[in-house]
């Protein structure tokens, strides 16, 4: 069975499980490191749980670790009670789907809160290229027989997962991409620098509006912004990752709307969390979401009502979450 290469993953699921829920009951959030945005995000929620009012008595733990991959798999087995996911990889996660999950379905994943957070799958390649190959959208690249230099995050982010959903929809694969060496999985950290310097010619991210790279590529470099086909974006949506517009202007440089696939930020738990437990944090974070935008505004767009709805929340709803949506009139 292959296995995740963070070693971090090891120490998360080999937490003790928490005991039955009680009336006073610690909550483990399982966010990731400090000083990115979900640590930020966990670190409010868990205030707001702390703070929360109803028969039980909550307060809550954040971990410090995690990720997008790991975390539906940390919560699924119970190294944390709730955690942060892309809306995605929880569906993957509890399905099996994919070399990180193939062999580990968790299927007891429920969704507390949907579409905190849009994130955009975007394509971008340095206008010289372009301009020199003549190549303008992503399925002529993939096609092509000398394709670009494409460039995306190691394994272990979700990048790759749907870099090579988006292959497939255009009848090939990662691997085979690989094959042809037109593959290169960096750090992050690399990626502006070879997009400038010119040792890579496509960028594939998926990340929330403003992230760090995107932003700072855009600044300094000149870049197209690589329009996908609608074969690419219906198989994306069939693969659970929607559609999505990024709005004209939301990058220096960015002419027009730009078609793109979502993979939202959700807040998923399992059929092991208490009902009333459940509820309790649902109707907490809901009643907060203009102290939550206000601290974070990524989260500025979050709908609450629209979370609630399959489409955002993606996964089934926890019972103790979808009876506080239907107090509120928003799902039958």
């Amino acid at each position: 069975m292959k296995q995740f290469k963070n070693a971090a993953l090891a120490a998360i699921l080999a937490a003790a499980p928490m005991a039955a829920w009680a009336q006073d009951s610690t909550v483990r959030i399982i966010s990731q490191d400090p000083g990115t945005g979900w640590y930020a995000y966990g670190s409010a929620v868990g205030e707001i749980i702390n703070k929360s009012e109803g028969e039980i008595n909550l307060s809550a733990d954040v971990l410090p670790r995690g990720g997008g991959m790991m975390n539906p798999l940390a919560v699924g087995q119970g190294s944390a009670d709730m955690g942060f996911a892309t809306a995605s990889a929880a569906l993957w996660a509890r399905d099996g789907i994919g070399e990180e999950f193939e062999g580990r379905a968790a299927e007891n994943l429920r969704a507390l809160v949907g579409g905190l957070q849009a994130t955009y799958t975007t394509v971008v390649a340095r206008r010289a290229y372009v301009e020199r190959s003549g190549l303008t959208t992503f399925d002529d690249m993939v096609n092509a027989d000398n394709p670009p230099r494409f460039v995306l995050k190691p394994t272990g982010s979700q990048v790759p997962i749907l870099a090579d959903h988006m292959f497939e929809a255009l009848g090939t694969s990662l691997d085979e991409m690989r094959e042809r060496g037109a593959i290169n999985q960096i750090s992050t950290a690399q990626i502006a620098q070879m997009m400038r310097d010119g040792t890579a010619d496509v960028y594939i991210e998926n990340a929330p509006l403003g992230q760090a790279t995107m932003q700072e590529l855009a600044l300094t470099a000149d870049l197209a912004f690589v329009p996908m086909s609608d074969a690419v974006l219906d198989h994306m949506t069939e693969v659970g990752v929607p559609r999505i517009t990024l709005p004209e202007g939301s990058y220096p440089g960015m002419e027009g709307d730009y078609a793109s696939s979502n993979t939202p930020t959700i807040l998923i738990a399992t059929t092991d969390m208490d009902d009333d437990v459940a509820y309790q944090i649902t109707k907490a974070l809901v009643e907060a979401r203009d102290e939550l935008a206000e601290a974070f505004p990524p989260l500025a767009d979050w709908d609450p009502e629209a979370g609630a709805q399959a489409d955002q929340a993606v996964l089934e709803l926890h019972p103790g979450a979808a009876r506080y949506y239907r107090e509120r009139g928003w799902i039958e």
